[in-house]
């Protein structure tokens, strides 16, 4: 079961092989986005791979990537990528739609901006799970000064309310799908097909297959961490990363979950520092804000333990939680925006 984060948090997969299946897909992603094409290839990927992690606070795996290709001579279309990577570690609330024009005027296509997209999204994924993991085995922080992270002062409100999300890069013309790229976007969720945000993903089969499976893996595994504590997780690093759809979305899962929205709206209008009523609540947002805003930081675990009730797994379950809204973010941030809606029913997941 050992992979690439039991390498760069120092940890064995004793523990994470509770979730074998979240460890399977955590892997199959890497492997899958790391798979470069002609024009976006495996050194080029590497190479933005590792700026992303040292964005991110994370210099053992910045120094993985760096070891797995030789750094691609610069350019100013490779320039064009560590744009993007700014943007998408550190401030993907402020993105617009000019900064993917900025990508596609630098000479990239749609399926390779989605490829970046995905690629530096997920590297933040990878270090909060390993920071989460260091916490578990008892193994210090990476330390350094933590990430300079941004939100948008300004934007939609957010809301308990159903939105619809516009893309802003070429999705695929489900008509003109090939047979595997309708096959994961059936797999993927029953209204993929007309879902901008899949029909923007399904650039990349591979890597939306891995992403889609260990979403589900982490949000829906049975047993271990309450259904109620990983969505209020997801609500609380969704408002602090500044989605308004995630948090639109995983607040109203919460309130059908927990038979009261008041807990959710509270997080809403006031952030994840809102008072949601229980300490269980309290220690597991604490949890959750802390590891989005400070990966490479120390992560007391007492709290969880004590006044949550939390054992390992349960707080290993948190940490994916954690960790995969940090991707989800920051893809729904950048590759499109929020817009009202009067149904829920064509909804993605994050």
């Amino acid at each position: 079961m050992s992979d690439v984060i039991d390498a760069v948090a120092g940890t064995h997969a004793t523990l994470r092989a509770y979730r074998e299946q979240a460890c399977a897909h955590t892997q199959g992603a890497h492997d899958a986005l790391l798979s470069g094409t002609e024009e976006f290839d495996r050194s080029g990927r590497a190479a933005l791979a590792a700026y992303a992690a040292m964005l991110d606070g994370a210099p053992a795996l910045a120094a993985h990537y760096r070891g797995l290709a030789p750094a691609p001579a610069p350019s100013a279309r490779f320039a064009a990528l560590r744009r993007h990577a700014d943007l998408l570690v550190l401030a993907p609330s402020t993105a617009t739609p000019k900064d993917i024009a900025a990508l596609t005027e630098a000479g990239w296509s749609a399926p390779d901006i989605v490829a970046a997209s995905q690629l530096v999204a997920f590297v933040t994924y990878q270090a909060r799970l390993a920071a989460g993991l260091r916490a578990l085995g008892g193994i210090p922080a990476e330390g350094g000064e933590p990430p300079a992270y941004e939100v948008a002062s300004e934007g939609r409100p957010f809301t308990l309310d159903a939105l619809e999300w516009d893309v802003w890069v070429e999705t695929v013309d489900v008509e003109r799908a090939t047979p595997e790229q309708l096959a994961v976007l059936e797999e993927s969720l029953p209204t993929a097909k007309t879902s901008p945000y899949y029909l923007a993903l399904v650039h990349d089969v591979t890597a939306l297959r891995e992403r889609s499976r260990l979403y589900n893996a982490i949000m829906y595994a049975p047993r271990g961490l309450d259904r109620r504590d990983r969505e209020i997780a997801a609500l609380a690093v969704s408002r602090v990363n500044g989605c308004v759809y995630c948090a639109s979305v995983h607040a109203r899962r919460f309130a059908q979950l927990h038979k009261d929205a008041a807990p959710a709206e509270a997080v809403l209008r006031e952030g994840a520092e809102a008072d949601t009523g229980t300490a269980r609540r309290r220690a597991v947002t604490d949890f959750a804000v802390r590891l989005t805003r400070e990966p490479n930081q120390p992560l007391d675990l007492t709290a969880l333990r004590t006044d949550a009730g939390l054992n390992d797994t349960e707080i290993l379950d948190l940490v994916h939680v954690v960790a995969v809204f940090a991707w989800a973010n920051r893809l729904m941030l950048t590759l499109g925006e929020p817009r009202p809606t009067s149904s829920i029913s064509k909804e993605p997941t994050a």
